[in-house]
């Protein structure tokens, strides 16, 4: 019988998620996540093309996706969020 893979979720580091569970979160798809320079930069990546996301294992991408995923209760992020440094506190523009 052969092996399972590990779940992608339990080998990224503190603080990352990989690009396929970006991509779930924000509802942007793992083409357009690629393509954007900002996340590539910040990530010490250079992914390759569309054409590449089988290999998904190496790709990874900052977790405030996540975190501002929770924070707006499900909602995906603002393109505009993923280049700001910090994650939006909605909560506070709200008050």
């Amino acid at each position: 019988m052969p092996r399972k893979a590990p779940h992608f979720k339990q080998s990224a580091p503190p603080g990352f998620v990989y690009i396929n569970e970006a991509s779930r979160l924000s509802g942007r798809s793992i083409e357009t996540l690629y393509k954007d320079r900002s996340i590539q930069r910040r990530t010490g990546q250079c992914p390759g093309p569309p054409s590449e996301t089988r290999n998904r294992k190496a790709v990874w991408l900052i977790a405030e996706i996540q975190a501002w995923h929770d924070a707006q209760g499900g909602l995906g992020p603002d393109p505009e969020q993923l280049h700001n440094s910090r994650p939006a506190e909605p909560a506070r523009a709200a008050a």
